[in-house]
């Protein structure tokens, strides 16, 4: 008998997230529909927020979310360098131009000061703050930067749901926030996303512009696409939604337990958490001393059966598709943790022996890579 792999992600599926794709099914109503009111209304309760929009994926929301908060071709949008390259992309899909901030070492989040410098030196229209990994942003200060520059602020937190800063849920902080629900993602509909704001017109626009620009039947003021999810990925959404508190307290525990095994471990940085925030662990990120040692440790675990990440192997300034777009060198502690990082599993159907055994591994890996 084969040992089993332990995956470095798994979504938890069960009897109750089945029974409800059944039911929806069985209605007849499986495109847009009902299902899905009911799942934005949820979620924006969730969140704490007043609207919610759902729309076809992660990256298609944060498009959307700068395109309805009146970002437009040529804009500025800031982001930091050290993301997934959605991130950026998003904001290219309407015609703006990244510019890439600096990340914090501690965190992995976007670095407070470097955002006020490009905020000052170039005339950026709106400001991405990522919750990367599932650890929030210093979003106060962030909000306290947008503010005073009279910028737009969009809240990324698509590997954030359910996170807190200061006992609040990201994304009830930014003029509009964004999530995905890719089958990775903390809860999931296998693919989906949604843009949430206090502020009822973002929502409208996102809503229209989701919709081919529809107004009426066949009557359609703008130019807009058919991003819009199913009545299918709502129900699954929905279930999702109930049990994410949950699915969260056992990424926590995960990760408090690797950390516990590995805590006198030399060699390597455990995941921050900052004394406001409240991380979710959608990956629990180490830190190893060199890129070589970190792709020799990537290599053993794998080999071993455990399947461990490289969460991101370049800046994005590094990205083909920006180098070839004329960007230069920047951002030196998005380049180092580039090279540093391994992300190991913790996701909620992960047992004790799993841990165990993902913490012995680790340990003997790095003993047998050492430089």
């Amino acid at each position: 008998m084969e040992n089993r792999v332990i995956k470095l992600f798994e979504p938890v599926i069960d009897s109750e997230d089945i029974e409800a794709v059944v039911e929806v099914l069985k209605s007849g109503w499986i495109a847009h529909g009902p299902a899905v009111e009911v799942f934005e209304e949820e979620f924006a309760r969730y969140v704490g927020v007043d609207y919610a929009a759902t729309v076809s994926n992660g990256t298609i929301a944060l498009a959307l979310a700068l395109k309805a908060l009146g970002v437009r071709a040529g804009d500025k949008v800031l982001v930091p360098d050290y993301t997934f390259i959605a991130s950026a992309t998003s904001a290219m899909l309407i015609g703006a131009i990244p510019v890439f901030a600096d990340v914090e070492y501690k965190s992995f989040n976007v670095n407070v000061d470097d955002v006020l410098k490009k905020v000052e030196e170039e005339d950026v229209k709106a400001i991405v703050a990522v919750h990367l990994f599932g650890h929030p942003a210093d979003i106060k200060a962030l909000r306290d930067i947008a503010s005073d520059k009279r910028v737009f602020l969009v809240e990324d937190a698509a590997q954030a749901h359910g996170a807190e800063a200061w006992g609040k849920k990201v994304g009830s902080f930014g003029d509009a926030a964004i999530f995905s629900f890719y089958a990775t993602k903390n809860m999931t509909m296998g693919e989906g996303g949604v843009v949430v704001s206090n502020n009822r017109a973002v929502i409208e626009k996102v809503r229209l512009l989701r919709n081919h620009g529809q107004v009426t039947k066949y009557v359609h003021n703008e130019l807009g696409w058919n991003f819009r999810i199913t009545s299918i990925q709502a129900a699954l959404g929905m279930v999702q939604l109930r049990k994410l508190d949950n699915l969260n307290e056992l990424r926590r525990r995960n990760a408090n337990m690797l950390s516990n095994l590995l805590s006198s471990v030399e060699g390597v940085e455990l995941p921050y958490e900052a004394p406001w925030a409240k991380h979710v662990y959608h990956l629990y990120a180490t830190k190893l001393s060199s890129k070589k040692k970190r792709d020799c440790v990537f290599n053993c675990m794998n080999s071993r059966g455990i399947e461990v990440g490289i969460h991101y192997p370049m800046p994005l300034h590094k990205q083909p598709v920006f180098q070839k777009l004329g960007y230069g060198i920047c951002c030196p502690t998005a380049t180092l943790l580039s090279e540093r990082e391994l992300s190991l599993p913790t996701h909620p159907k992960l047992c004790e022996e799993d841990l165990r055994n993902i913490a012995s591994s680790f340990i003997k890996c790095l003993e047998m890579c050492e430089e």
